[in-house]
């Protein structure tokens, strides 16, 4: 019998902070569904009261006050005394929001830390740690395991890429309804450097040529007021809905048909891979932490965040209708290949065996 066969039950604590909880929602619910059959048991240790709805059979959510001074000690102490009855063989930490956290927590119970990099700041943050035990990286893209091994300066063994995981529909949504005035939806928040500002300008572009579209703006922002005005300024108010990003955006994504990401992403969205998988025609802007865009094969790639590079990559989607369902066909069969629950639940589960075997056995006594 081998070495793993006699492993000890793995017991991991995930570490959430809010913001990876808000953009990633969808893949830690499936990447913790995928786990319950692959582990013992899974914590969710966070902040964040919503992600109790991550609790199913042998996923629970430890929640506990947020962790910064001068309260620090005391409450990372608390979340150690919750996690103590049954000590996790290995930390997960999602977030640069959560590797402090996680490497006490790792400290504490001497074991294992993996740190999860969805965005640039995950890459800079991991350029700062002090944390000195064992660790591994988890990339979620090609761009993100190239900036950990280049910037991060992490020896390639201790890097893996694990893509996210999705649902994927059967056929594309893109103009799946005859005779529909064609819809954009856009789910990137209301904050600088998104570009929400530069796509409401581009569909007023796109108006002043006369093609009939409706637009939805699904968040909040600091800069809500300052896109309405603009919006009631191009005189778009009939055309372009602003709404506040509640209930499942799988439901807005099936009666729509195009999607825009109208900035370079700096971080991996669930909401972007959920509007490829559902089989909307996406138009996003070249560079950014996302692989999956593939130039007029996955999506309509832009060069850069203006209003005019996103008005003509809408407007090539528009007059010519088959090639926008072609991209949308083309981006389920990429997602079906390259993100699927299951891989990503399988990967992630042979790196915590992997880890803890390692660890066990650093651990066993000379003979």
């Amino acid at each position: 019998m081998d070495s793993e066969s006699n492993q000890k039950p793995i017991h991991v604590a995930i570490c959430i902070d809010s913001s990876v909880y808000s953009r990633y929602r969808a893949v830690l619910r499936h990447l913790c569904v995928g786990l319950s059959d692959e582990v013992a048991s899974i914590r969710i240790v966070t902040p964040t009261k919503e992600a109790k709805a991550l609790s199913l059979g042998p996923v629970k959510a430890v929640i506990h006050n947020e962790i910064r001074w001068p309260f620090r000690k005391q409450r990372t102490k608390d979340v150690i005394s919750k996690l103590s009855a049954k000590p996790p063989t290995v930390i997960h930490a999602m977030s640069a929001g959560s590797y402090a956290t996680s490497e006490a927590l790792a400290e504490s119970f001497d074991v294992d830390i993996i740190y999860q990099v969805t965005a640039y700041e995950d890459v800079f943050a991991l350029t700062e740690s002090r944390f000195t035990g064992m660790k591994h990286v988890i990339a979620a893209s090609e761009p993100l395991y190239e900036a950990c091994l280049s910037h991060a300066k992490l020896p390639d063994a201790d890097v893996s890429l694990v893509r996210p995981g999705v649902v994927c529909a059967k056929e594309p949504t893109c103009y799946r309804v005859e005779g529909r005035v064609p819809t954009i939806l856009a789910t990137a928040s209301f904050s600088p450097e998104t570009g929400v500002d530069q796509l409401i300008r581009a569909i007023a572009m796109v108006k002043s040529k006369h093609h009939e579209l409706l637009a939805f703006l699904l968040g909040d922002g600091p800069d809500e007021d300052q896109l309405r005005h603009i919006a009631a300024k191009l005189n778009l108010n009939s055309t372009v809905i602003f709404a506040q990003p509640e209930g499942d955006i799988l439901q807005a994504m099936v009666g729509a048909d195009i999607f825009v990401t109208p900035a370079a992403e700096r971080s991996i969205s669930a909401r972007s891979l959920q509007a490829m998988a559902q089989g909307m025609a996406v138009v996003a802007v070249e560079g950014g932490a996302s692989d999956a865009y593939l130039p007029d094969e996955t999506a309509v790639v832009a060069r850069a965040s203006t209003a005019p590079d996103l008005a003509g990559a809408i407007e090539r989607l528009l007059i010519d209708r088959d090639f926008a369902r072609q991209i949308a066909t083309n981006a389920i069969g990429y997602m079906k290949k390259r993100h699927t629950m299951s891989a990503m639940a399988d990967q992630t589960a042979e790196i915590y065996r992997k880890l803890a075997l390692r660890k066990s056995t650093l651990k066993m006594p000379k003979s």
